[in-house]
């Protein structure tokens, strides 16, 4: 068979998938800066949706045995780092939502104390729940900005979350851990539908999804509470 013929398209085309994550992730962050939380939450809903569906598209496609001399891990390592890191702490340092005096040691946590998370090498336990707080900021700074809550409250959220980071809580993945995943499925899809009508509605934040975005927000507390107090 010819090189042509055997070459992985495919699995590259996986990790193509992956890179663009990059863009979405400059995209962000420059609406970030022009002060437009929409687009910036829009772009990275964008990267978190490709973040979802390249990891099944790489086991279907067996990417790691086709392209054995590129490392797909530390490719989404960098790219996750820039989409839930990052930008959202520009965003954190733009948008005023932080006391004075703490505008830049906020942002400065949240990188710093994610490094920790994206280094180590038991990130996940073995029924895929992540060991720590998993550096989601993408998601801490959408509750931020919808729940319009005080700068104290935020900087009391940023300390409490970046020291999660090193300590053995539980949060289980919303699709990759089977326990209660029956429930757990729907709510990931009443959180993301609820998340994206809020976003699209910004600056208004309208009753019905923010109530069923709330809803399951409890929910996936409340599932990692019971995790973490399960213990390994």
């Amino acid at each position: 068979m010819s090189s042509h013929h055997s070459f992985p398209w495919t699995a590259w085309a996986v990790h193509l998938l992956t890179a663009t994550g990059a863009v979405w992730a400059f995209l962000a962050l420059l609406a970030a800066v022009e002060g437009d939380a929409r687009a910036m939450f829009l772009w990275l809903g964008v990267g978190l949706l490709v973040d979802g569906i390249d990891g099944p598209l790489a086991r279907h496609f067996r990417v790691k045995e086709r392209v054995p001399g590129f490392d797909g891990t530390a490719l989404d390592l960098i790219v996750d780092y820039l989409t839930y890191v990052f930008v959202p702490a520009v965003f954190l340092w733009r948008f005023d939502v932080l006391p004075q005096g703490l505008e830049i040691a906020g942002p400065l946590w949240v990188l710093v104390t994610s490094l920790h998370l994206f280094a180590k090498l038991d990130m996940k336990a073995p029924d895929n729940a992540f060991v720590g707080f998993p550096a989601v900021w993408n998601v801490v700074v959408l509750y931020i900005h919808l729940l319009a809550l005080d700068p104290w409250v935020n900087a009391a959220l940023l300390l409490v979350l970046g020291v999660l980071t090193f300590l053995p809580a539980k949060f289980p993945h919303p699709v990759r851990v089977e326990r209660f995943r029956s429930v757990t499925l729907p709510m990931t899809a009443v959180w993301g539908g609820s998340a994206l009508w809020l976003v699209f509605a910004l600056p208004d934040r309208p009753t019905l999804p923010l109530g069923a975005f709330l809803v399951a927000t409890v929910w996936f507390a409340g599932l990692s509470l019971w995790r973490s107090m399960r213990g390994p």
